[in-house]
Parts: structure tokens; sequence; C-alpha cells
């Protein structure tokens, strides 16, 4: 007999709610501030270069520290299925970018009039098939790239490689961390002297210290106790007081230290912060970080399509930012619902459907009936 599943909600972890939360924030930011770069004002509503890179490197730099992070909460184990992991990350990302890249293309095939705002030719499919759209756009090559941004790509390689690199992690952790940083100087020596058109935040081995810190924190820092870990957040705020005032001349290369030095101090900051007034709404922001992340893009480039914010005030500006946060958030939630049903229906549909037919049963004979009458 085996015990039914648990339906049981896995507890939410709080630090890696505030940092996956703050990140989406962010993201989302760095795409409202960017319209404002194509008018004649050239102003941003928020900040554009906090502690000294660009916003956007730093959302991104954030996001994939909690990526490695929170894989390595989840298999940390002593073995790791790898057709179980790889179904999950799956599941956990095609359904739901399929899903809203469908929706978004029929909806501006017919706002277009019948052209498709991400018309391409039929073998560009491909790449959005397995989500790499966004990723392979910054190669000059012609996608059907609506939303999601090159960072989903990425992600998908990072799962790809992410079980080799956690046996890395738990086996030979510091020739692994040795290895990283390694691999990352060649690569940030060889972007830097070999002329390319494409930008270097998207290569893998130069995202490798933040991707791998965040397993290593949960594997080790995170199990020392306080007195261990706090003499580390003075030397972490002092890079980000550093950068802010004196930008480092490369940001490829200031980014991993800005970003490691933001998540250590708000992993430490958030055990203070861990109050059901803070932790409700960024569990909700941090729930739906996902779809934020597929739809905000295309809901901030139609508004500011509509919208002429030149004569806007900075309180009109703000109440911009809202009303399209409200947007995003409602259509995310609404995305996050639909997904689950197509999930399940197609779950229901192909429930015990394989490839090849099942051998049926030779029917059974029936035995004679016995006679009923009484002699």
């Amino acid at each position: 007999m085996t015990a039914a599943p648990s339906t049981k909600p896995r507890k939410r972890v709080f630090y890696l709610d505030l940092v996956r939360a703050l990140a989406a924030v962010l993201v989302v930011i760095t795409h409202f501030n960017n319209p404002y770069l194509h008018q004649a004002q050239k102003r941003h509503v928020f900040a554009y270069e906090p502690f000294g890179i660009y916003i956007g490197n730093l959302g991104v730099s954030l996001f994939l520290i909690i990526s490695g992070a929170a894989l390595m909460m989840t298999y940390g184990g002593p073995r790791l299925d790898l057709r179980v992991f790889y179904w999950k990350r799956f599941k956990g990302i095609y359904p739901m970018f399929w899903t809203a890249w469908i929706l978004g293309t029929l909806y501006f095939f017919l706002a277009n009039q019948g052209v498709a705002r991400n018309h391409a030719p039929t073998r560009a499919f491909l790449f959005t098939l397995f989500g790499m759209d966004g990723m392979v756009a910054n190669f000059h090559i012609q996608t059907m790239y609506l939303l999601g941004e090159w960072f989903l790509g990425f992600i998908v390689l990072f799962y790809i490689v992410f079980p080799l690199l956690r046996w890395a992690v738990m086996t030979y952790p510091k020739t692994t961390a040795a290895a990283i940083f390694a691999i990352y100087a060649v690569t940030f020596v060889l972007l830097n002297k070999i002329p390319h058109s494409f930008p270097n935040q998207i290569v893998l081995p130069l995202r490798l210290p933040e991707l791998a810190f965040g397993m290593y924190f949960v594997r080790y820092v995170r199990r020392m106790p306080t007195w261990a870990v706090l003499p580390w957040v003075l030397p972490c705020a002092g890079i980000l007081i550093m950068s802010a005032k004196r930008p480092m001349l490369n940001e490829d290369f200031a980014t991993p230290f800005v970003g490691v030095a933001c998540f250590f101090i708000l992993a430490m900051v958030a055990r203070y912060l861990d109050a059901g007034p803070v932790r409700e709404p960024v569990a909700l922001i941090a729930k739906y970080s996902y779809p934020i992340f597929l739809v905000h893009h295309v809901v901030i480039s139609k508004i500011f399509e509509s919208t002429d914010t030149r004569a806007f005030s900075t309180l009109q500006l703000y109440m911009l930012f809202a009303a399209m946060s409200v947007i995003v958030f409602g259509l995310s939630v609404g995305l996050h619902r639909l997904n689950a049903n197509v999930v399940a229906f197609f779950t229901r549909a192909f429930d015990g459907v394989t490839l090849l037919p099942r051998r049926r049963k030779a029917p059974e004979e029936t035995p004679p009936a016995k006679d009923q009458t009484l002699s």
C-alpha cells in the first residue's frame, strides 16, 4: 500500500520571497524607465543606476542568485532524480509561457488588423517553442519573440547544467569555487578583447559566480549561526556604498559583486522583517513573479505607444506607474489561474495515454449458470 501524496502546501521561505519580489519589481521598473530614453527630456522615473550598475542588471543578478538558492534548497538532498527534476522544470516554465505567447500573438494580430507584431519566418518558431526566442534575438537573428526577455532562455540553459553544477558544489566545493572563478575570469577577458555584437550579460560562464553563490549560500552559509554571518554584512554594505559613490569601471565586473552584496544583506535583514504586514505582500508578489515577468514588458510598451508622457509631471508619472502595476498584476493573476486550468485540462485529457497501445486482455469465459429450478 502506497501513501497518498501530501496536499499540504510547501512552507514559503521569507528571505527567498523577499529577494524574488524585489528582483521582479526592479525588472518592471527597468522597462518602465526605458521609454524615456527615446524622448526629448531623457528623464527616468526611478533610479537608473543604483549602486553604480544598471538597474536591470541588478534585478537579473538577484534573480540568478535566487534561482541557484531555490534549486539548491529544493534539490540539495543526497540524490537527484533527473527525470523528476526536468519534468518539474518543464511544467514550471513552458505551459505558462506558451499560453501567454499565444494570447499575446492573437491579441496583436487582431489589434494590428491581421499583422502579428512578432511575425518571422516559420522556422523561427522553434526558438519560441523552447523559450529561447528572446535570447537568440540578441544575436541578431529574427525570431517570434514577444515576451519573456532573454532571461527566460538563460534560465533554461541554467536548468540544463544545474545537475552537474549541483554535484560539483556538493562533492568538491572548494575546487568547484576555484574553477568557477577561473571560468569567469577567462570569459571576462575574452569578451573584453574579442569584438562581438551581443551583450555580455547573456553569456552563461560570465554569470556562474551569481548562480553558484546562491547554491553555496543555501548549502553552507545559511546553516551558520548568526554571530558568524553578521560580520560579512559590513563588507557587503561597504561594496554598495563605494559602488554608489564611485562606480566601477567595468559593469560586467561590478554586477556580480553588487548583486551578491545586495542578496547577502537582504537575506540577513529578512529575519527582522518576517512579520505579517511585510510577509504577505512580499509572498504575493513572489508567487506571481513569473507571470509578471512574462506580461509586464508588453503592457508597458502598449501603454507608452498610446500615451505621450513628455508633458507629465513627476506625480503623473508615478500615477502612471501605479496604474501600469495594477494592470500587470491583474493580468499576471489571470494568467496564473488560466495556466493552472490549462495544465489540469491536458493532464486529464492525456491521463493514462501511452505511446504504445495497450494489449487487450482476452475475455474470460463465463461459467454456465446454475439451474435454479427445483426438481
